[in-house]
């Protein structure tokens, strides 16, 4: 019998015993092995090689069925089934493929053939396979559980974010979401008694003028306006930027084309009687603070007093970084081209009714038809500061937000501009953030809303990417406000540009207030 046949006759040995009755298996399973490892030892010729070979398998197998037997003291039961064994047959014929493998140098050359045509159980090439190869599996694990690892992050990430988005969306956070708001027009119905509606058929010629003496003058709808703190700045000048071109301004101009509203941002007292003195010392101080620093064409103080502070053809320090737009021009920087009158009051009071006193919307409503008539200053062209105001280094809106909310149009006799689209948004891509939702209590007024979707269309039919869009955008505005600069170059000191120093022409809500 040769000796691959006896190894196959122990091979069916050991199959006809785990068909029998399972009394003294773990015995009678060491003698089978122990059996097998001698047919394996056959293939060497040499008596202490053979001997080497039985004595370093037969104890690697011992070592691994008490491993084994270890690893599952607590599974005793485990040691009953068909599992079990299977496992065990794996790691003992394991350790005979070791053992083969590394003394195969000694085995005769003509027996070599036998040993590759060993019937060896599948179960126990593939432990062996997975034994020799543990490293590299070792380093797959380890990859694998890595882009797991990543890959769970990853879709943790993601969907927290989106998430957070739609929480967002559904809750703000916690705050009160953005509200759209015709701002400040359903606020004044308690001044309605005063009969004033916007007036779509007004026409500026008629008021005039009626009398002037050294200090004062006065006009034909009852405006008083005080002089004697009149001063000078600087003669107007600004370029006419067609709407819509890549122009940096064409034509030039001198007369005022529109007047912005402002809020002084001082210390205001409760409007009563007995802060009478106080209050008018408080004006006095503002006055003189608005005169030195020539902030304001006009202060309006809160009993109603109208004082002419930069002459009319002279640019007041009042809006600094701003835009604003009519149906045919773009305006940058309206110190050059609008008027600047400043309400005594903060826009940080609780209603309307604590901003503006009653006299002060009388000589509001007054002075702005002195204005309107005086220089043909369209409807359109009156605004306010909060929705002129800019950021052009980030690109944002209602830098300075004086009247971003709650100014009485209505009240002045004009059209609702909460409802316009802000050139600055439109025409410009100027936008707002968190930031600035935060400071004006998350309430945006309509025009801006509906501006922002009119730019994302724009850059949608341009092709063009929105943010790439905007800094084309920020840069057609710089270089209009520095060619806007050099008409006045002169008369300004180095670098004393709207761009680099903003405070010394955006002073209403940041110099003009008298703490």
């Amino acid at each position: 019998m040769s000796l691959k046949t006896d190894i196959i006759g122990v091979h069916s040995q050991r199959s006809n015993n785990e068909a029998a009755n399972g009394r003294n298996r773990d015995a009678e399973a060491g003698r089978l092995y122990s059996k097998i490892v001698e047919r394996y030892a056959l293939f060497f010729d040499r008596p202490e090689v053979r001997l080497r070979f039985l004595n370093n398998t037969l104890a690697k197998q011992a070592q691994r069925e008490q491993q084994l037997r270890e690893s599952l003291s607590r599974w005793r039961f485990l040691e009953r089934t068909r599992l079990y064994n299977w496992v065990l047959e794996a790691r003992l014929y394991s350790a005979i493929l070791e053992e083969l493998r590394s003394m195969a140098h000694a085995v005769p050359s003509a027996r070599r053939p036998q040993l590759q045509s060993i019937q060896v159980p599948f179960s126990a090439r593939a432990f062996y396979f997975l034994y020799q190869a543990r490293h590299a599996f070792y380093a797959v694990g380890v990859l694998v559980t890595g882009l797991l690892l990543f890959g769970m992050y990853t879709a943790a990430t993601w969907s927290a974010r989106h998430a957070n988005i739609w929480l967002a969306q559904r809750y703000q956070k916690g705050r009160a979401p953005i509200v759209v708001t015709t701002v400040g027009q359903g606020a004044t119905t308690a001044f309605a008694a005063t009969g004033a509606k916007f007036l779509p058929n007004y026409k500026p010629e008629r008021v005039w003028l009626v009398e002037r003496n050294a200090d004062t003058e006065r006009y034909s709808n009852g405006a008083r306006i005080l002089t004697s703190y009149e001063t000078e700045n600087h003669p107007r000048g600004y370029y006419l930027i067609p709407r819509g071109s890549e122009s940096l301004g064409e034509s030039l101009r001198s007369d005022p084309v529109g007047i912005v509203y402002h809020t002084s941002e001082s210390d205001i007292l409760p409007f009563t009687s007995d802060n009478n003195l106080s209050i008018k010392q408080r004006s006095q101080g503002l006055i003189e603070y608005v005169h030195r620093n020539k902030s304001y064409n006009y202060l309006i103080d809160r009993y109603g007093e109208i004082y002419r502070i930069v002459k009319d053809d002279h640019a007041a320090h009042h809006a600094g970084n701003s835009i604003w737009a009519d149906s045919r021009y773009v305006y940058v920087g309206l110190n050059e081209s609008f008027i600047g009158i400043s309400f005594e009051s903060t826009s940080t009071a609780g209603t309307l009714e604590e901003t503006l006193t009653e006299a002060q919307y009388t000589a509001g409503r007054a002075l702005t038809n002195v204005l309107r008539t005086k220089y043909n200053i369209e409807d359109e062209n009156c605004t306010t500061h909060g929705l002129v105001s800019i950021n052009p280094e980030r690109m944002l809106i209602a830098f300075h937000h004086d009247w971003v909310r709650n100014f009485p149009f209505e009240m002045m006799g004009l059209s609702d501009k909460y409802k316009v689209q802000p050139s600055t948004m439109v025409d410009y891509g100027f936008t707002y953030d968190e930031e600035i939702l935060e400071k004006l209590g998350r309430v945006l007024w309509p025009g801006a809303i509906a501006a922002d979707e009119e730019f994302r269309k724009r850059a949608e039919i341009k092709r063009i990417n929105p943010e790439l869009f905007r800094r084309k955008l920020r840069d057609r505005y710089r270089a209009q406000m520095d060619k806007a600069r050099r008409l006045r170059a002169p008369d300004e000191p180095a670098g004393d540009s709207p761009l680099s120093v903003q405070n010394t022409s955006e002073g209403s809500t940041v110099e003009t207030g008298v703490k």
